[in-house]
């Protein structure tokens, strides 16, 4: 039986909180908008060996600082995480700003799958 892909939408806020959201489809950015409180959305690349074991795209309010969002300290270390891996640079003190969504494509366990132990 062929298991079933959906896509994890992982919120990192400001707050430190962690939320995740559940997608059947690939999410656009219509859905992705009310869950970061934005209206305009940039990528930024990220490393979190929590998240992945390869770089993985964050996706940001464009304008977070215009809108004096504080800082994303989560998002900032995987940031700066990611440039240290890849040789990138940023202007010193930059930082990601406003609440940040990473979206995961997995795959759904099978729930037909039986587990035996052997004993």
């Amino acid at each position: 039986m062929k298991r079933k892909t959906v896509w994890n939408v992982i919120i990192w806020k400001t707050n430190g909180d962690e939320v995740f959201r559940v997608f059947v489809q690939k999410p656009d950015f219509a859905n992705i908008y009310p869950l970061i409180d934005c209206d305009i959305i940039e990528y930024q690349k990220g490393y979190n060996v929590d998240v992945s074991n390869r770089s993985f795209e964050m996706l940001c309010d464009e304008e977070a600082k215009l809108r004096s969002k504080p800082v994303n300290q989560r998002a900032t270390k995987a940031w700066y995480e990611w440039q240290k891996r890849t040789g990138h640079q940023c202007l010193p003190g930059d930082t990601i700003n406003g609440d940040i969504a990473i979206l995961k494509k997995v795959t759904e366990p099978n729930e037909n799958t039986e587990v035996s132990s052997a004993a």
